[in-house]
């Protein structure tokens, strides 16, 4: 395994609190197979966050602000960004499909689908040292996958992540799971999913 998946690890001193919170680092020089991860604002991938239930209705407004600040506008765009009062993702649904529709998502992703989206989204953002790999594993499997695994590449992660609150004697070297969880979230990171179709979004000048 790759030696920088070992630094900062010193398998003699347990904290496995520090361990969700250290700052991440990029392991995309060792990893250059890896595509980058999408904008976090890119309407693809807040789009599938949203069908994934890993975006929630209070979320939006400030998430649509964020788009009409980079440039995007559409009509929806804009009245998602000042209503006051979502709080509700089913009675959020219609205003938010169309925010996305108007912005190019013409296909409406399958909560799965949507799911392993944001998985491959994550997995992304913790090889280009934007998350914290236990972090994000905690997140993939108890937030996005509710513990039930879909396929083989998350399952890894999922058994890796609980392995950690085995007893020391029982389970791996605190340097050896850091280096199977991250050869997880680079099979992750190279999934391809299905015909996830992209469309560029309108800047606010194409709708004058």
């Amino acid at each position: 395994m790759r030696e920088i998946f070992l630094r900062g690890a010193n398998p003699r001193v347990e904290d496995l609190q520090a361990l969700y919170t250290d700052s991440p680092f990029s392991m995309a020089k060792a990893y250059p197979e890896v595509p980058p991860p999408d904008d976090s604002l890119s309407p693809m991938i807040l789009a599938a966050r949203w069908a994934a239930h890993d975006l929630y209705a209070e979320d939006m407004p400030g998430i649509a602000a964020d788009l009409l600040e980079k440039g995007l506008d559409s009509p929806a765009l804009k009245r998602v960004a000042a209503e006051m009062h979502l709080d509700s993702s089913e009675a959020a649904q219609p205003q938010v499909g169309r925010m996305f529709r108007e912005l190019g998502i013409l296909h409406r992703l399958g909560e799965d689908e949507a799911k392993l989206v944001v998985s491959r989204q994550v997995a992304r953002e913790v090889i280009a040292g934007y998350r914290n790999a236990w972090s994000a594993a905690s997140h993939l499997e108890i937030v996005v996958w509710s513990w039930v695994s879909p396929n083989p590449e998350l399952g890894k992660i999922f058994s890796i992540n609980d392995e950690l609150q085995w007893e020391a004697r029982y389970r791996r070297s605190l340097s050896d799971l850091r280096c199977a969880l991250i050869a997880a979230f680079v099979r992750v990171a190279m999934m391809t999913i299905g015909d996830v179709d992209v469309v560029m979004p309108p800047k606010a000048e194409e709708l004058d």
